[in-house]
């Protein structure tokens, strides 16, 4: 890796969390404030803070685990300009396709429920939606192109975002189980 190429990947575990941790729940309070005439920061419910938090959690070490597999086997990086050599179906990859979007998601759900902000409800869908059309319309096709018939495999058999498609195929003999 060279020295420019650290300094992206540094630079992106600097700037998307602050985006997910920072900037979206400082919009959306704005909003919240502006708009909705909420004067107060978090939520003043100790159970909607607990559940808000164990949920933001939940999803932030989904993201640590997609990174540190994503380091370990696919000898890459989550940014798309420093992506992983070699294709991951590890772990959670074997029931989830957009682990990394999943986890984000997960994350702003958190964070809506902890800040008991609409906003940022209405940010966490909308980034939803656009993470959607983003792996289905940039990263799916440029990942076909770099792992060919296997990634194609792995399209028909993992589903992009929730697992549910798979645990019903699990009683059947499934793609994940053939490739090990």
């Amino acid at each position: 890796m060279t020295k420019k190429d650290k300094i992206v990947e540094i630079m992106t575990y600097i700037i998307v969390p602050t985006a997910i941790l920072v900037i979206s729940p400082l919009v959306a309070k704005l909003c919240d404030t502006y708009f909705l005439k909420q004067n107060y920061i978090i939520t003043t419910n100790v159970y909607f803070l607990i559940a808000g938090i164990f949920i933001g959690l939940c999803g932030l070490s989904l993201i640590l685990y997609t990174i540190f597999l994503f380091k370990k086997f696919g000898k890459g990086t989550p940014n798309p300009t420093l992506p992983p050599k070699e294709f991951v179906i590890k772990g959670p990859y074997k029931f989830v396709r957009n682990l990394m979007a999943l986890g984000g998601t997960i994350v702003l759900l958190g964070e809506s429920i902890v800040y008991y902000s609409i906003s940022l409800f209405i940010i966490t869908a909308l980034y939803t939606i656009i993470l959607y059309f983003n792996a289905k319309f940039i990263e799916e096709p440029e990942l076909i192109i770099r792992f060919g018939k296997s990634y194609e495999e792995y399209l028909k058999n993992v589903p992009r975002f929730f697992p549910f498609k798979i645990l019903k195929k699990r009683t059947k003999k499934s793609f994940i189980t053939t490739i090990y």
